[in-house]
Formats: C-alpha cells, structure tokens, sequence
C-alpha cells in the first residue's frame, strides 16, 4: 500500500476530529470519599487482596461490551494495602463519606475558568471499571459544569463538560493473567475536563491540551509531576469511528499520536474496500481451528520449543480468502498482524511478544520452511488462506484463535470502536474495547447535592488572573525569558511578586526557583510542602551572599525531607562550605550589622 503524505493539509482532508479528554489530580490533603491522606505514595505495603471483576447490568438492563471483554480476560487482581494511605472504604468494605469540599471547590473553581455554567444540583454516578483499577468495579464521578468554551490561536474549543471524580491505582505490574496495583494514588480527587470533537489538525489538539493544562496549572491547587495529570484522545475520520488514545502523559506527544492514529483509520478502510473488492463477506469467509501441538514436536524454533517444554499448547486458526492481508500496513512499521497481536496480548493474555506466527510472512529460522509446509498440510490452505498460531496454556489459544477470529470480521466494518495505549515513536496497540453509556448508573449512597450561587459567587470572586497578563508583569520584573512561563505556572504568583517588591534579584529567581527548581521536579521531586516563607528566606540568603546558588538545589532537598527544619540554620550549615575569603567578608557584615543594632 502506498503511503501518503502526512502533512498537515492531508490529515485535515480526511475529515480528522478529535476530542480530549484532560485527568487532573487536585492538590488537597484528602481523598475524595474518604479522610485518607492524599498523595502519600509509597513502595511499601502492609497487607495485599486478591479479587476477581465480574460485569453487571446496566439500569437499561445490559452489559457494556467493554466489561464483558474485561471478563474474558479472567485476571487475578492483586491490591497492596499501605495501612497509612488506605481505608476499608477503598476495598468497598463500608459506605462512601461525603464529597471532600475543598475538592469540590476547586472544581468549581476550574469550571469557571473554563467558562462552564455550574449545575446547581450535582449528582454522583458510578462508572463500572472491570480492569482491577479500582477495587469497587466502579468509579464514583459527578458532572459540575457544562457548555463552556477554552481559546486557542484562531479558535474557540468547546468544553462539553468538567466533572470530578476518584483516581484509580497504580499499577505495579501486569503479567499474563495477575494484575498487581498500589493503592496510594486511589480516592484521590481529580477533574476531568472532556472538550467536544473540536480539533480539525493534529497540531490543534496538542495546542487545546496546552492551553487547557495552563489554565489548570495557573490555579495552583492541581498537581504537578508524573501521573498527576493524563490525557485521553479521541480521534476518527470520515467513514471511520471515534478511537480513544489512552492515558497519553505529555501534550508534546498528541500531535504524532493523533496523526499516526488518523493514517491507521484511513488504512482500515481500504482494508475494508480491498475485502469488498475480493468478494468476501462476514458469511462467505470461512475459518476452522486446531491443536497443532503433536506436528511441532521436532520445530527447531526456539519460542515453540521453549512453550511445549513449559506444557503450553499451540493452536492453529485458517482463515480464506485473506491472503497477503495480514501484511497490510496500518501503522509506519506496523500491519494488519499488529492488530491481531494487539488482541491476542490483551483479551488471551498471551503477552510475551511474538504471540502470533502467520503464513503471510512467516519467520526466518533454521528449518521454518518444514514447519511452513506442515501448516500448509495440515490446514490443507488453498490460494488466497491464511493460517495463524500461537502458542501458551491451552485455553489461552482456544481465546487466542477465537479473539482472532472476531478482530477479522471487525475488517468489514472498517474501524473498530477501542482503545488504545500510547507507544513511542507515534504509534499505538490495542488497550480495550471502547467503553459505551452502558457503563453509568446512579450511585445510591449519595443524595443530590445543591451547588448555591452564592458558593458559586464567593469562588468567582478570587479567581485567578489570566496567565498571560501574569507572564507580562513578570517580563518587566527582569526574570529570565525561559522561566516565565514556568513560574506564571507554578502556583507561586504572589511568592515571585512579592520577592519583586522586596527587591529581590529577579536574575537569581528566574534562574533557581524557575530554572533550578523545574529541573528537580522534572526528577520526581515535589516542593509543595515548602511554604512561600521558607523561599522567601533562600532567596534572601542568596542576596546577602549567606550562602552560593550552588548551595541552593542542596538546600531545596533538605528542606523536601523535613519542611520544618530552621532555614537558618540549614543557611549557617551550608555557610560554613564557602571560602575562607567569602566567610570573613561574612563576617565582617554581621559585625557591622551588630555595630549598627
């Protein structure tokens, strides 16, 4: 297949949309449904359970498909319970309390500069999750504000809605079928700002996610570092289907993701065409399986080898009328096969990659010809078949063959409704099948909330000043160009003005609490519990030539372990690592300063 240019213009003409939907942890010191202590991470545990996921009915009375795929995959979920960040009310052991108000209010905070009217009654809903996230199958969300609207350059981006909701946990691990999480990270509050299909290019939507994550940073009450904040991108083309990009951790890669994924879309439905063009049908494409084990025997494959050794199974599935298809590329460097893997991995748990030989480009090596020729035979494939196999426990393959089986006939409907993870270089895997509406139902432990207008009123009147008019004032204050916009964004606004008003070398600030500082939190450092004071008082050490800026990330750290330590006395610690000429000068302004006192 001829791939096309990739080009701004071309994405555009093949009808690209897309939509993003933006998870941002809130900055409180409580969950959100529960008093545990939020952002307490830690890789220690005191207890683990172990659960199984079951799909339940809807209100409606069905079962979301991608629930129901979950349980195909009959995961062991595996929880490790850290005693000072966790409560029974997590494991569904007892009721939820009520809504954390300081989250709330932040929320609504959000959803006013999002320009969204707030709702005046909030409802809470359960959102099943089958995927072992959270160990109640479900995640309590509720709707604050909708219909609002966000800027970018040359448009208007509408936000459909904002809506706060518990975080899920960590995962540690995810082999075959165990599923091991952390519990830390869930209950914590977090908003999720979903926007309408509005992007018509690839680089807009990266633009929308930008201009969104400022606005939420600007507020200082989100937090900040890896996993606080993920985006989930929804794109499709003309003729194709609303495909969700799953979790993708910096807006900086929406933009190849998405336009990788409108390629992918575009290929699927030639693939569609070239099937209608071969005549075949969903009822004229025959399929038929078997256990190919015994014929393996003497394969001198090392992966077969190796699987019959462990007792594991290999299956075979023949398909007609494909041939040649499954080399069909979807993705740069990746085909139609891919998609099929992708399957396989997620839904058989069969993922140890390669997890599917196929006839169409069997692999190179020593004696693969012989075992080419015994699947030939066996399966007896004419012009046009193709045969697959794969190889684990044996009930695995017969989910593997079926799973197979089922993403083929997904070809003649183009593209699939699903998921997918984000990978390097642009490109994605299957992940799950698309959730739908199926998945929501009231929560009954909670009544209606009423949102007044006058909270509504108190929260409007100390909204944050637009980011852009904070980045101009700290331009005349001096501050280094390249820590402008970090610390317009840091949460520290009033800190930087008021260090400005002290007369503080502004030089020195952009350079350690903008330049300095990003570079530690970039390494998984966190200073939110390091009060304006504390910076205050570095700075001013600095300015008296207390200490050297090369002392400064030292102290920053020291001060990240215990925030209530002396700053002075950290201050006299480090002093005394300066030269013998820097200290008596020192010394000598302290002895004025006396004389003077």
């Amino acid at each position: 297949m001829r791939v096309p240019s990739m080009g701004q213009e071309y994405v555009k003409s093949l009808g690209f949309k897309c939509g993003v939907e933006i998870h941002q942890q809130l900055l409180t010191s409580k969950k959100l449904f529960c008093r545990c202590p939020a952002g307490l991470y830690s890789k220690n545990h005191d207890a683990e359970i172990m659960r199984h996921m079951r799909p339940t009915l809807s209100e409606m009375g069905v079962y979301d498909g991608c629930a129901l795929m979950e349980f195909k995959t009959k995961k062991e979920i595996v929880y490790l319970l850290n005693k000072e960040s966790v409560c029974t009310y997590e494991m569904d052991d007892t009721p939820p309390f009520p809504i954390n108000q300081e989250a709330l209010d932040v929320a609504i905070e959000i959803a006013l500069l999002l320009n969204c009217p707030v709702v005046d009654e909030m409802h809470i809903a359960r959102k099943q999750y089958l995927d072992g996230s959270i160990p109640t199958g479900f995640q309590r969300t509720a709707i604050v504000g909708i219909n609002g609207y966000v800027d970018i350059p040359g448009k208007r981006v509408r936000v459909r809605q904002l809506s706060i909701e518990e975080d899920a946990c960590r995962e540690v691990s995810d082999e075959r079928h165990t599923i091991v999480y952390r519990t830390d990270r869930l209950g914590m509050p977090l908003i999720e700002v979903v926007t309408e299909p509005d992007f018509e290019t690839p680089e807009e939507a990266a633009l929308g996610v930008k201009a969104i994550g400022r606005l939420l940073r600007a507020t200082g009450k989100v937090r900040r570092g890896i996993g606080a904040v993920r985006q989930d991108v929804n794109v499709s083309i003309d003729g194709g289907r609303r495909v969700e990009i799953k979790g993708v951790p910096r807006y900086q890669f929406i933009a190849a993701l998405t336009r990788t994924e409108a390629l992918r879309q575009r290929s699927l439905l030639d693939l569609q065409d070239e099937l209608l063009r071969r005549g075949l049908t969903k009822d004229t494409i025959k399929t038929e399986q078997m256990d190919l084990t015994d014929g393996f025997r003497n394969t001198r494959s090392e992966i077969l080898k190796a699987a019959m050794e462990n007792g594991f199974k290999i299956r075979g599935i023949k398909i007609s009328g494909i041939e040649g298809l499954l080399n069909w590329k979807t993705q740069p460097g990746r085909s139609f096969a891919h998609e099929l893997s992708g399957r396989v991995r997620v839904i058989a748990c069969l993922d140890q990659i390669p997890n599917i030989f196929h006839t169409d480009h069997y692999p190179d090596y020593v004696g693969a010809h012989i075992d080419l020729r015994r699947i030939r035979n066996t399966f007896q494939l004419q012009d046009k078949d193709v045969a697959i196999i794969t190889w684990g426990p044996e009930a695995d393959t017969i989910t593997a063959c079926n799973e197979i089986r089922a993403r083929v006939f997904e070809a003649f409907d183009g593209v699939p409704n699903e998921t997918r993870q984000h990978l390097r270089d642009g490109l994605t895997d299957f992940e799950r099948i698309l959730p739908g509406a199926d998945r929501m139902y009231p929560d009954t432990d909670h009544p209606p909330l009423r949102i007044t207008p006058a909270r509504v009123g108190e929260i409007k009147i100390g909204l944050p000043e637009k980011t852009k008019e904070v980045e101009e004032r700290f331009r005349t204050y001096g501050i280094p160009e390249d820590s402008i916009e970090y610390l317009a964004l840091s949460g520290r606004v009033n800190l930087i003005d008021s260090l400005a008003e002290g007369k503080a070398n502004m030089k020195i600030v952009g350079r350690l609490i903008g330049q300095t500082r990003r570079s530690l939190e970039r390494r998984g450092n966190n200073f939110n519990s390091i009060v304006d004071e504390t910076w205050r008082r570095l700075i001013k050490g600095l300015d008296e030539r207390r200490i050297q800026t090369k002392h400064f990330e030292d102290i920053v750290l020291e001060l990240k372990k215990d925030p209530k330590q002396s700053t002075d006395t950290l201050l006299d610690r480090f002093a005394a690592t300066i030269s013998p000429h820097e200290y008596a000068a020192k010394e000598d302004r302290s002895r004025k300063n006396k004389n003077y006192s």
